[in-house]
């Protein structure tokens, strides 16, 4: 782990300790959003990626014939960690209809054993999976970092519904863990030509959709995601133009259904949001007009949530109105 990335998840830590102890909370998103322009692009560096896809792909269609036709569907710790190490594949095959097929399988069946089940919840939180090459330009890790969030939704759906082997200290570690990548994201591509998808947007608002349903994990920690989330979209500039606005929309209506105190949170974000905008105006350049359209589409997009709050509505429209 990097020094800049060490320090990065030590101030998201100390910012989330600051909200759960009322110290801060109108002021939370500015805080956010002061971390997140405070970071450095790193001097890209070569991405390690799997070249084995033919060889991946018999042995992933070997593991998955073995364990459909077992009555006791089992897994060694050798072929998770295959698993897990050919996320890094730039072939959607391998990636995305191979491994997170397989893993979903997989964790649908039980074929894990509570020490399998706990270690790929922390393998797949490893800085050289979540945050592999993170702060660095545009990179093929994105595929990596994209699909770990992916599986790891899974894993809290998993364990909630079935397994029951985390703990509270390890939600609160991967709530962490998740503001931390999503402060440091900026890679916000959907489909890549080639590639497949990478979709981070979407993965990232699985997780957060599966965190607010954990009960244990407290209500400042949700509140934090919430407006990390809200920050971490005003400052992306890839064009969020493949569902993401939809998935995080439908995240933050859910949320907003469970106690007031969240639909109070929003306000916040978005009221923060749009008094930034009162005195800015329009740049020639793709960096703000892509800002400027991901932000209508989220709008856009909570407006078509059918159970989200009046107050947030009556908002939302307000601020479409006038732009």
């Amino acid at each position: 782990m990097s020094e800049q990335l060490s320090n990065i998840a030590q101030a998201v830590k100390a910012l989330r300790t600051q909200l759960t102890k009322g110290e801060i909370f109108a002021g939370v998103p500015n805080k956010i959003g002061d971390l997140m322009e405070s970071i450095d692009v790193e001097p890209k560096q070569p991405v390690i990626v799997t070249s084995d896809d033919l060889e991946a792909l018999s042995r992933i269609r070997e593991i998955e014939k073995r364990v459909k036709h077992s009555p006791h569907p089992q897994v060694t710790d050798d072929e998770i960690s295959f698993l897990v190490d050919h996320l890094a594949s730039l072939s959607p095959a391998v990636r995305d209809k191979g491994v997170f097929f397989l893993m979903s399988d997989l964790l649908q069946m039980n074929a894990f054993t509570d020490q399998q089940f706990h270690w790929l919840f922390d393998r797949l939180q490893a800085p050289d999976v979540l945050f592999a090459h993170i702060l660095e330009p545009e990179n093929d890790a994105i595929f990596l970092r994209s699909f770990a969030l992916m599986i790891l939704s899974g894993v809290v759906y998993a364990d909630q519904a079935r397994y029951n082997v985390l703990t509270d200290d390890d939600f609160d570690r991967i709530a962490l863990t998740l503001a931390t990548y999503i402060v440091m994201e900026r890679d916000g591509r959907g489909y890549v030509d080639g590639k497949g998808w990478a979709h981070a947007y979407t993965h990232m608002g699985n997780l957060l959709e599966e965190l607010s349903q954990v009960n244990s994990l407290p209500r400042a920690t949700k509140v934090f995601l919430q407006m990390v989330t809200i920050e971490g979209w005003r400052r992306i500039e890839t064009p969020l133009i493949y569902g993401e606005d939809q998935r995080i929309a439908s995240y933050l209506s859910g949320l907003t259904q469970v106690n007031p105190f969240y639909v109070e949170a929003l306000l916040v974000s978005l009221k923060n949001w749009q008094q930034s905008l009162l005195q800015l105006r329009p740049r020639e350049s793709i960096r703000f007009w892509n800002r400027w359209y991901n932000r209508g589409r989220l709008l856009q997009a909570m407006l078509l949530q059918g159970e989200m709050p009046e107050q947030i509505q009556e908002f939302v429209q307000q601020v479409i109105d006038v732009y």
